[in-house]
This record gives C-alpha cells, sequence and structure tokens, in this order.
C-alpha cells in the first residue's frame, strides 16, 4: 500500500507539505463564559504545527479581532505524517461573525466559517453515506462522482445563508474496497470458515490495513482527490457520527466468532483509530476530554451538545460496541440519558442521531426470505419470481458468505433482532420528552434514499402540540451514494401501513412524496430513491424545527428540490408552560465538559424561507 495505489502524488518528506486539512469540528457551546468550543485538524509532514491565524468579525457593526489556538500533535502515521490540533474556544456576541483563517504555509488560501449570535440557534444541514459502495466506474462517472454534485449544491445554498454545522450521520467514507486489497488475500483464499476465523493476521496484512484506512481517509477527506467536500469540511464544522461503511459494510451485525477473529479486531483498531483522528479530531483515550460521552468500550463514545440555546443533539454511536444481537450496551443508555438530563436541561427540540432509522417500514418479510435463502443454493434462490426474488438474488456478501441484504436486515433497528432494544430506547425518550417538554425527532441515513416517518397519539392527529408522544423521523440518504433497486422500494412501500407501537401510540410513514423532483406524480409516495440531504433550522416565530429535504433532480447534475417537514414544538405539563413563558435568553446554560465549551446559531430566518421559497416543495400528509 503506497501514495499510487489511491493514485495520490509521491510528495518528497523533504518538502514541507500538508497532506489533508483543514477540517472543522465543532464540540459545544459555554453559555455562561459566552464562548464557542471547536477544532481544527492538519495532517502535515512537519515536525512542529503549521502556523494557523484566525480572525474574527462582526457581521453587523464589522470589528476584529484575532486568536491564535493551542496546538496539540494527536497521532503520528508512519514517523511521517504528524495529526496537529488546534483547540478553538471563540468569543460569541450579540451579533453573528465570520471567522476567517489561513495557514502559513499556504498563505494563498484564506477559508472561513460562521458563528452564531449568542442566542441564535444554529442551522444545520444533515448528511449519510458520502461514497460510493462496490459499484463500476461506469456508475461512477453517471452520477458524477468528481463534480460532487449534492456537496456543490449545498455548498451554493450555503454561500447564500450560511449553514453554521454539519452533522454526520454515518458512513462519511466508505472502506469497502478493503476487501479488493492483495494484502487481503490471505484471507480471501483461506475457504475453510474455522482456520479463517482462528487466523493470525501476518505483518503484511497487518501493515496493509492500517496504510489502507490512513490513505482512505487522505484520498476521500482531502482536496486533491475531494476538493469540493474538502471545501465543505473547511468551512463549516462538522458533528460526525460513525457508522458501518467508516469501518467495513456490515460491521457489528456479522456472528461473534467472526468479530472476534483476528482479522476483524486488527482492522477495527485502525478503523477506530483513524475515525477518531480524521473526524473527531481526538483518540480513543482523549475522546471524553474533547466533548464525547463514554460507552461501555473504549471505542464506543456518544455525543450530547447543544445546537443553540433551544436546539440539543444526542448521536448515538451504534458502533464502537455492536455485537448481531445488541446495538448498545446498557451503561451506553444509562450515560447518554445521565448526559442528556444534565446538560440540556431547558432545550425545546432535541434532534437524535442513530445512523440507521429507528422508523422505517418494517423488514420482516426480508428477514424471513434471506434467512430461508441462505440455506439454499444460489440456483434455489434464483428460481424465486417476482420482485421479491430479484431483491434476494443479489450478491453473496464478500465477507461472510451470506446473501448481501440479510447483513442489512440486521443492521436495521425493526430488525427483530434489535426491536426490543428500540422499543427500550424509544420510551425512555418518550418519558424524556413527558418529563421536559421537549420535542424529540429522529435524524437517520444508511438506507440511500429518503422519507419521514412519525411515532404519534392517535388521540391527538390535530393537536400535535401537545403530544409528548409525535416524533418525528427525518431519512436523509445518500449524498453520495446510488439509490437502491426500484423493487426494494415499492414492496417497502407497499408494505409499510401503520403499526401500534404502544396502546394509543402508533407509527407510520408520511406520503410525502407526492411529486417527483421533475414534477411527474408518484405512486410511492413514501420513500424516494434520489440522492439528498437535509438542510433544518428552528423557526423563531412559531417554535417549529423545518426540515428541508433536498433531492437531486437529475442524476449527476448540480440541482435539487425540496420537501419540507415541519415539526411543531412541544407544550405539555408545567415544564411546557414554564420553557414557554419566558423568550429563549432565559433558557442559558452551560454544557459541563472537562474544557470550556462552545456554541449556537441562527441567521435571518425569513430570508432563509425566501431562499427555500425558490425552489418546490411539497408537505407531509
Amino acid at each position: 500500500m503506497d501514495f499510487e495505489t489511491f493514485g495520490v502524488e509521491r510528495l518528497s518528506l523533504d518538502e514541507a507539505h500538508i497532506l489533508c486539512g483543514p477540517l472543522l469540528r465543532y464540540i459545544s457551546t459555554d453559555y455562561t463564559q459566552g464562548t464557542w468550543r471547536g477544532s481544527c485538524l492538519i495532517v502535515s509532514n512537519t515536525k512542529k504545527a503549521p502556523p494557523l491565524t484566525f480572525r474574527l468579525v462582526t457581521n453587523t457593526t464589522h470589528q476584529e479581532q484575532l486568536f491564535e489556538p493551542q496546538t496539540e500533535l494527536i497521532d503520528v502515521y508512519r514517523d511521517s505524517y504528524c495529526f496537529w490540533r488546534y483547540e478553538l474556544v471563540l468569543p460569541l456576541t450579540e451579533e453573528s461573525q465570520t471567522v476567517y483563517y489561513q495557514c502559513a504555509m499556504v498563505p494563498q488560501n484564506v477559508y472561513e466559517f460562521h458563528l452564531p449570535a449568542l442566542h441564535e440557534n444554529m442551522r444545520f444541514m444533515f448528511y449519510s453515506c458520502n461514497g460510493f459502495s462496490d459499484v463500476g466506474q461506469d456508475v461512477k462517472d453517471r452520477f458524477s462522482e468528481k463534480e460532487a454534485p449534492l456537496w456543490a449544491d449545498m455548498l451554493d445554498r450555503h454561500s447564500v445563508i450560511p449553514f453554521h454545522v454539519m452533522l454526520g450521520g454515518g458512513d462519511q467514507l466508505y472502506q469497502d474496497r478493503l476487501i479488493h486489497e492483495d494484502f487481503m488475500k490471505p484471507w480471501l483464499e483461506e475457504k475453510m470458515p474455522d482456520k479463517r476465523m482462528a487466523m493470525v493476521l501476518p505483518p503484511e496484512m497487518i501493515n496493509g490495513l492500517e496504510d489502507f484506512y490512513f490513505w482512505n481517509y487522505i484520498k476521500n477527506f482531502g482536496f486533491r482527490d475531494n476538493p469540493v467536500q474538502a471545501t465543505a469540511y473547511a468551512s463549516i464544522p462538522s458533528v460526525n457520527m460513525w457508522d458501518d461503511h467508516d469501518i467495513i459494510d456490515g460491521y457489528g451485525s456479522y456472528p461473534q466468532e467472526m468479530q472476534e477473529a483476528d482479522c476483524f479486531k486488527v482492522l477495527f483498531r485502525f478503523a477506530s483509530r483513524f475515525y477518531y483522528s480524521f473526524q473527531q479530531h481526538t483518540t480513543v483515550e482523549l475522546a471524553d476530554r474533547d466533548g464525547m460521552t463514554r460507552g461501555q468500550k473504549p471505542e464506543c463514545n456518544h455525543i450530547v451538545t447543544t445546537l443553540g440555546p433551544q436546539l440539543g443533539l444526542l448521536c448515538l454511536d451504534a458502533r464502537g460496541e455492536r455485537t448481531k444481537e445488541r446495538v448498545c450496551s446498557e451503561q451506553s443508555y444509562e450515560s447518554v440519558f445521565y448526559a442528556t438530563y444534565s446538560r440540556l436541561p431547558n432545550i425545546m427540540h432535541l434532534l437524535v442521531l442513530t445512523g440507521v432509522p429507528l422508523i422505517y417500514p418494517r423488514l420482516t418479510l426480508f428477514e424471513k426470505a434471506m434467512e430461508s435463502a441462505s440455506t439454499f443454493s444460489l440456483a434455489t434462490i434464483a428460481g424465486k419470481t417476482g420482485a421479491l426474488g430479484n431483491v434476494i438474488g443479489g450478491q453473496l456478501n464478500k465477507w461472510n458468505g451470506d446473501p448481501e441484504l440479510l447483513d442489512d436486515m440486521n443492521d436495521h433497528w425493526t430488525s427483530g433482532l434489535h426491536e426490543q432494544e428500540r422499543r427500550s430506547f424509544i420510551e425512555s425518550l418518550q418519558s424524556y420528552a413527558r418529563e421536559k417538554s421537549v420535542r424529540v425527532s429522529f435524524l437517520g441515513g444508511d438506507v440511500h434514499c429518503c422519507g419521514a416517518g412519525r411515532l404519534y397519539s392517535k388521540d391527538m392527529k390535530e393537536r400535535e402540540e401537545g403530544d409528548p408522544y409525535l416524533m418525528v423521523q427525518i431519512i436523509s440518504s445518500a449524498i453520495v451514494n446510488v439509490p437502491p433497486p426500484q423493487a426494494l422500494l415499492t414492496i417497502l412501500n407497499q408494505n409499510s401501513s401503520y403499526i401500534t407501537f404502544h396502546g394509543n401510540i402508533e407509527e407510520k410513514m408520511y406520503n410525502l412524496f407526492k411529486f417527483s423532483p421533475n414534477g411527474n406524480s408518484r405512486t410511492n409516495k413514501k420513500l424516494m430513491g434520489t440522492r439528498n440531504y437535509c438542510a433544518g433550522y428552528i423557526d423563531q416565530g412559531t417554535g417549529k424545527i423545518n426540515f428541508w429535504i433536498q433531492c437531486e433532480q437529475s442524476a449527476g447534475v448540480k440541482a435539487t428540490k425540496g420537501y419540507l417537514v415541519d415539526v411543531p414544538k412541544l407544550v405539555f405539563g408545567a415544564a411546557g408552560c414554564r420553557l414557554h413563558e419566558h423568550n429563549h435568553t432565559h433558557l442559558e446554560h452551560p454544557i459541563k465538559s472537562p474544557i470550556p465549551a462552545g456554541a449556537g446559531i441562527t441567521t435571518p430566518i425569513q430570508a432563509w424561507k425566501g431562499f427555500s421559497q425558490t425552489f418546490d416543495y411539497h408537505r407531509p400528509t
């Protein structure tokens, strides 16, 4: 594994250069101190941190101040490339601010990002599945891989009214090509499952895995190979949570003996190392210091933070300690809810990001079919007829030989393996919503299509603002990867009816997509197989949180149309009355973390509405 393998130019180690970055990360806001906390990452071949200078300018009065960050070396790759972390604790004011920054090593490049005013809620962008699965170059070309049209569309919107944070919902890059690398031959060529599970990796495989994960991040996050995405990473601070493709396809949903094989342990070690360095600007050991919430295992770390005085965010780490039978440990759930109750005492909306959607059409039909299909030959599978047979008759998983779709089924919260854990998690969130009068909404990706669903009380359909059980699921996937087979979406749509969650509470999908982005009427109104991303903000006038799912109009072309899902605030019980008696400056609260925290946002809401209304949109039913 070397530079040429990934198409990266060979650079002299004697010549100082930056291999990746700058990459921005948002951590938290301290409303007592009035500071925004985040970090910046640069990967270089220098033994000293490349100097960065920051200039903060208020957007109305144009007052300026300079800031010099503290730097820290968090990792070194093969004694050649250093990971430099820049701690950013920036002062917030009553005005929004633009932060201009540049690196002395490349002074011609001036980057900028945007800070909210102290009392504003953040306007955010959510995305997932930022890469292609194991598909041919002809498919990548058809979807304009190099031009990254949805990223370019998002940056066009950002240039008009800036986003203040990007929420990466998983699969920020794809490690799928790992299985095809030459160093994996000893694993692939061993056909006896018992011997494969018992294999101790030779040094060549270990070195190959380390090289692969490092250089794949450089290729996917660097300016040379992905300039559009790299511009976004340098211009909008990120909050990221990993999913399976950040490790390998389906990681965590394989049988226990496979997860405990030396191959899986080694690849997970390197996947974890570079996930924490590139995406979280920290290490496994320092994750809690840098704003994360510990799970049971060291590699499992969740995120609980604010996106403004009224908006909280909970990112559940559904990979770090996942098994085929369980997504997260009880200790993880206890830690997450303790952090949510203690750090977010006065918010009005809580976003819960889970990677795989919590609300999605049931896959029981597929689970049963795939489990039975895995016991037959491919000829038997191919003998099935109709749309279901076409879907089931797909390729086998390259890691364990099961039908590919079966591993995808096991990944879902609505899988029979995870149904009870899902129910317990949602019931805990319902208790939180009732007690705190906080509207809970879900963000999910993974499934390569878009849609929206909800939990709700049957007797409160016309009084949603008072229903603590109303929880809306936004599904936004993928910003890069290709849509799934239309046959799969058709079957999911046909088998998607309401489901009784508990007593008076039902769950169902919205009929959101009555028209395609090109204006044609649609039969499948619940799920749409077009690439997309989501933009969101709180409307201060109504207290609603508005989600715009921006869908690609034509494959590979930079243009999207928006579908609006607006979610009302919750006014319930004494807590609700207390929250809504005051304006949101009354709601200020500190984030309790080992290091001072940082930030919140909105931008002119009327301007955002005007911008959004230049695009067609459709409300759900």
